[in-house]
């Protein structure tokens, strides 16, 4: 009986050349397999299984079996405000980020200690998103997370995305809707932003093949907890004030979000500024103020209800 080493030498010769096959017709396929190992290397191979295998030698890979694609990409159709940068005039958000050249062309919330499924092609924006004006304008990056159905606690598919002026969740070209990786199904859809509260949907959204749409800006969603946005003018929006990005915004106390602003401007002149992209920059507009007009300060006091400095607004996910 020959080996099944020798079985697939007969298929791949030694070089690692692999020659050309026959094209098949649809027909039923036995599923079959096997393995075999000799001179230091091995090789697995199947035939109908979902599942594949490599033979690596001499500089050489071959790949046997049936490749298993990467997922089935789902589109989100997802409508989300931001209330740091929301001008409720415009009834827009603005894009200072974007305009004063602040806004990095590569995702921020790998620091930030998010799983590395949060790329998923969602790394690094496209040539021509920051080219967008009007509501289409990108005002900053997002993060998207699939959550199990049965444990809200679970990530099943996540990405980084960019929200535009009139809040519309979309990928990195800065205008087509998300695509994320993920079978159809049920899943919490959560919605996080770097210095913004949390947001995901009380109860499991069914997301299908077609356009799945989600607007997070009219209460027409129940979310995980109440009070879960701030409502400006009948429109809700996600609370601005996690300076340290803990899930909660505190004006005093340890581990407040108030104390880093002052530290951001130097922790000895209110009055200074900082220009950046940086955490403590809570309304967007790329300048770190203390005091004063357009200052950050202020939105985190508003948040946690403006009466009471040591009130606490959290709302972490599982």
């Amino acid at each position: 009986m020959r080996s099944p080493l020798l079985l697939a030498v007969l298929l791949f010769s030694a070089t690692g050349h692999v020659a050309l096959g026959q094209s098949l017709g649809t027909r039923a396929v036995v599923p079959a397999g096997g393995a075999g190992e000799g001179g230091g290397t091995s090789l697995g191979w199947s035939l109908g299984q979902p599942a594949s295998a490599t033979y690596a030698g001499g500089g050489a890979v071959v790949t046997a079996g049936v490749q298993q694609p990467e997922g089935i990409l789902l589109t989100l159709n997802i409508s989300a405000l931001l209330d740091g940068p929301y001008v409720p005039a415009a009834s827009l958000m603005h894009d200072s980020l974007r305009t004063r050249g602040l806004l990095p062309a590569n995702e921020p919330f790998t620091a930030l200690g998010h799983p590395p499924v949060g790329l998923q092609n969602g790394s690094a924006l496209g040539a021509s998103a920051l080219l967008h004006t009007g509501p289409n304008a990108v005002v900053d990056w997002v993060f998207l997370e699939l959550r199990g159905a049965d444990d809200n606690g679970r990530i099943d598919a996540a990405r980084a995305a960019v929200v535009q002026r009139d809040g519309d969740v979309v990928d990195m070209d800065g205008l087509s809707p998300v695509r994320i990786a993920a079978l159809p199904g049920n899943y919490h859809i959560a919605l996080l932003h770097r210095n913004h509260l949390p947001v995901m949907t009380l109860a499991p959204v069914a997301l299908g093949g077609g356009p799945n749409t989600l607007d997070l800006t009219d209460g027409s969603t129940a979310l995980h907890v109440p009070d879960a946005q701030r409502v400006r003018s009948g429109v809700r929006l996600l609370w601005v004030g996690d300076v340290n990005h803990n899930g909660a915004v505190k004006y005093a106390g340890s581990n407040n979000d108030r104390d880093p602003i002052l530290i951001a401007v130097g922790g000895t002149v209110p009055t200074a500024t900082v220009n950046g992209y940086l955490p403590t920059d809570v309304n967007l507009d790329g300048r770190v103020r203390y005091a004063g007009s357009a200052n950050d300060r202020d939105p985190v006091l508003q948040t946690i209800g403006g009466n009471v400095p040591t009130a606490v607004r959290a709302q972490p996910l599982p």
